[in-house]
């Protein structure tokens, strides 16, 4: 599988196209077999002793998410959610774990498993707002909805995360104000370097969480931006199923009522049903609709808006919900 530098036989980051890397002032540099190296990190994840020493949950833990590095750079999706799971099932709240999950999630377009873990994150801190500003990516790149993550851009709180809100709304809606305030605020940032022209990100809309910003290549000539948006799913109501007579009847007081508020969109029938009785369990009234996306049963979950949408949208932010308004 090829080999890869590492610095005193740990991994820190590699370039998904490059097998062979080294470092600006690295040393010490040794070789290391991929190959023998997710062997050993598989060892000490399992727990098994090395000579004497029996590895403790958190060096587990550390191998998990590092083989789940790996995995995902080598493109082994499946063997990537292995290591997170196994790295959750030492320590199931997380914060790192789950922040990591949910992007790689993401980025594989698996966004309903994306949601939940998202809607996991520690309250409070660091990771509520980072869960804040990943939930909010993934109602844009879902439905092209993007209210909630421009909101954040002009939020004091996450000043650290503007680079990359500035990049997204430009690239999903298109406009060169973002791209201007992206290249005047963060003008050394890979995201300003894409839009200046600077930089090749990888072949795909959603860089900044898979590979990630690893994966950006300097060019000494300006590239052209063949990226494009990714173009909301098209999201029409279907018929209802017979099994969800109760939440056909729940969408039409929706419309009489206010706009429906979008927490959830799932593609199996038993998940939305469990998501709803999340929702319900943390106070609000779920309603399940029926939609047909991309020639395909989904069923989305959410609430009714009532009288004022952005208070809706705020309590159920409050107890761990993203949502948005939906026709």
């Amino acid at each position: 599988m090829g080999s890869i530098r590492v610095l005193a036989g740990a991994f820190f980051s590699i370039f998904f196209l490059f097998p062979l890397f080294t470092l600006p002032g690295q040393t010490n540099v040794s070789v290391v077999s991929l190959s023998s190296e997710i062997f050993r990190l598989e060892t000490l994840a399992s727990g098994a002793a090395v000579g004497a020493v029996v590895p403790s949950p958190r060096d587990r833990f550390n191998a998990f998410l590092t083989l789940a590095h790996l995995h995902k750079l080598s493109g082994n999706h499946q063997a990537a959610l292995r290591a997170y799971e196994g790295a959750l099932s030492l320590f199931p709240n997380d914060g790192r774990a789950l922040l990591e999950q949910g992007r790689f999630l993401i980025s594989i377009g698996e966004y309903e498993r994306a949601t939940v873990v998202i809607n996991s994150l520690p309250r409070g801190g660091e990771f509520e707002l980072a869960g804040r500003y990943l939930g909010a990516k993934l109602v844009a790149f879902r439905s092209g909805y993007t209210r909630h993550l421009s909101a954040l851009a002009d939020d004091p709180d996450f000043a650290q995360y503007r680079s990359g809100i500035y990049y997204t709304l430009w690239r999903l809606t298109g406009l060169d104000s973002y791209q201007t305030r992206l290249i005047a605020e963060f003008p050394r940032s890979p995201e300003a370097g894409i839009a200046g022209g600077r930089v090749n990100p990888a072949a795909t809309p959603l860089w900044l969480l898979f590979p990630g910003r690893d994966s950006v290549v300097f060019s000494p000539a300006p590239p052209s931006l063949a990226i494009t948006a990714p173009a909301p799913a098209p999201a029409t109501p279907a018929p209802p199923a017979p099994a969800l007579a109760a939440a056909a009847a729940g969408s039409a007081e929706t419309a009489a009522t206010g706009s429906f508020l979008q927490a959830g969109l799932f593609s199996q029938e038993a998940n939305a049903v469990s998501f709803a009785q999340r929702i319900r369990s943390a106070g609000f009234e779920p309603r399940i609709i029926p939609r047909q996306v991309n020639g395909r049963d989904h069923w989305a979950v959410g609430v009714n808006g009532g009288s004022d949408t952005n208070i809706m949208i705020r309590r159920l932010r409050d107890a761990g919900f993203e949502s948005f308004p939906v026709q």
